[in-house]
């Protein structure tokens, strides 16, 4: 509240769940730099994304460095589900944090988030390509033609729009005692306050990160750990193949498994018996082309499934590199590849339009063969749109 710092922001394709809570709150009190996958994310977009987008390495460094990070003693929140769950409230516990809850339907009691949406949608969200606005007068003639950007770009972008943008813009109301007249940046109004009241530094390091992710329960196999039909390994999983874990309820001899959701080529197992994270990666991790998130995962499994149940896992890897890289396909690529679904079955895939996205679950994955005649009628006269075009 007192320097209007956004401590972190995930991006959700559909609706949010308690685990992204608990994302949410481990990111914002790890810096970027010690997020494990992050480093290799924003490689991703650097090499999609038109250059000067992302800032150069340096510029990076010098505004992650910037940005503060702040370890709240409470936090208000409203009464949904994510928040008032055992995920979250388990998470705030260990850290030592309180939580009070909002009063139902009062937006007022928490003002300032509510206006904070509001300054992202005119500070970043409305020039995304694709926005489609709040209402038909203020969007362009067809959005959805326009070129749009993968989830997982968009979060690269608003995470370093927040560091350079955001953390460096005055604010009216970001004053300070001795300089009354001048508009204060959110760094600057965080160094002020700073020197008044300082804070002991305890932002979390990489192990603390990975102990405030979501739980598993594993065994490990001769070929590795098994978790949403991929197969994760390690050397350092050797000496415990075949081997339980000892622990009681509700481990029940499996071995406690720690994912990121939005980051799944790796998962770390704890090994409590030396005191140490192990992080196995996706055997085949080195030939994704980005980190992928559990909702990717699902879509392409999905889609692959629907081709051929016994496909391989190599076919998913396809499918996953699909779905990360089809925001860099040009207009022109994407209208043919929509003259081409005529004949092949649509696959879901991730755009952010605006400031919500499709729901994985509800995407059409069937061939339009096996849609109703209505449907059919509409597809055929939406291409030959685009053949007069």
């Amino acid at each position: 509240i007192a320097t209007r710092t956004p401590c972190a922001a995930i991006l959700r394709p559909v609706a949010t769940k308690a685990v992204d809570a608990a994302v949410l709150l481990a990111r914002s009190l790890t810096p970027l730099p010690m997020q494990p996958g992050w480093h290799a994310s924003v490689g991703f977009s650097r090499s999609i994304l038109p250059a000067g987008l992302i800032p150069g390495g340096d510029e990076l460094r010098e505004g992650v460095a910037a940005k503060p990070v702040i370890v709240p003693e409470s936090i208000t929140v409203d009464r949904g589900k994510v928040y008032i769950g055992s995920t979250f409230m388990n998470a705030c516990e260990r850290l030592q944090i309180s939580v009070t809850k909002a009063a139902p339907r009062t937006p007022t009691d928490k003002p300032h988030i509510e206006r904070v949406f509001a300054a992202i949608n005119s500070g970043f969200t409305q020039y995304l390509a694709g926005y489609a606005g709040p209402n038909v007068v203020r969007r362009g003639k067809s959005p959805e033609q326009e070129a749009f950007w993968t989830l997982a770009e968009v979060q690269n972008l608003l995470d370093l729009w927040i560091v350079a943008v955001w953390q460096n813009k005055p604010h009216p109301g970001l004053r300070h005692p001795a300089m009354p007249k001048k508009d204060l940046t959110p760094n600057e109004a965080y160094a002020a306050l700073a020197g008044v009241a300082p804070t002991t530094h305890v932002a979390l390091g990489r192990d603390d990160y990975i102990g405030l992710l979501p739980v598993a329960w594993r065994s490990i196999q001769p070929y590795g750990i098994n978790f949403e039909g991929l197969h994760y390994d390690s050397p350092d999983l050797h000496p415990l193949r075949g081997l339980s874990s000892g622990l009681p309820e509700p481990a029940r001899g499996r071995w406690e498994i720690r994912y990121d959701p939005y980051r799944l080529q790796s998962v770390f197992l704890r090994d409590h018996r030396q005191g140490r994270w192990i992080e196995a990666e996706w055997t085949l991790s080195r030939r994704a082309l980005a980190p992928f998130s559990l909702d990717v995962l699902r879509a392409a499994r999905k889609a692959v499934d629907r081709r051929d149940e016994t496909a391989p896992a190599v076919d998913v890897l396809a499918e996953i590199n699909r779905i990360q890289t089809n925001g860099a396909n040009t207009a022109r690529e994407r209208k043919a590849a929509k003259r081409d679904s005529v004949n092949t079955p649509v696959v879901p895939r991730l755009a952010v339009v605006a400031d919500t996205a499709e729901d994985l679950d509800e995407v059409d994955t069937d061939p339009p063969s096996t849609t109703s005649k209505p449907r059919q009628r509409r597809a055929a006269r939406r291409i030959d749109i685009d053949e007069e075009q």
